[in-house]
């Protein structure tokens, strides 16, 4: 086997992996990208500048046509649910109290946020409060 054999093979294998930890749909389009090129110097007669041609535009072609419908595929049954979401239902302590006429603060994943409680009543300094909503840059217990 030639170096650029191994070459190709190794990217192949490497944007695989990566594309494996991450499923992020980034890194796929080069381990299929690298596919005619390896092929091109398993054949023979093509110059390592037309390998390097065919892999851009192999790559190109698919990221452009197929990433969005690849992606929409993946996340078809999610829930869309981002990060912040996740943490509605789930209790923290507060770290200032609430009371009806000023808001306090709730710590949640080392951010400081502004709490407010959803009927108005007190709580105090440690007291533990379930997120109900978020509101704008405001969390909403009770």
């Amino acid at each position: 086997m030639t170096t650029m054999m191994w070459v190709w093979l190794g990217v192949m294998v490497v944007s695989l992996v990566i594309e494996l930890c991450t499923m992020e749909v980034v890194s796929i389009w080069f381990t299929f990208g690298a596919i005619l090129p390896f092929i091109l110097e398993v054949v023979g007669g093509v110059g390592l500048e037309w390998q390097l041609v065919a892999f851009v535009i192999v790559s190109a072609v698919l990221i452009a046509c197929l990433r969005k419908i690849t992606k929409k595929f993946l996340l078809r049954n999610s829930e869309g649910k981002t990060n912040l979401e996740t943490i509605i239902g789930q209790k923290y302590k507060l770290i200032d109290p609430i009371t009806p006429e000023t808001n306090g603060t709730i710590k949640i994943n080392g951010v400081v946020w502004t709490a407010v409680c959803e009927n108005g009543e007190s709580k105090q300094t440690g007291e533990n409060v379930e997120v109900v909503k978020i509101s704008g840059n405001k969390i909403i217990v009770k």
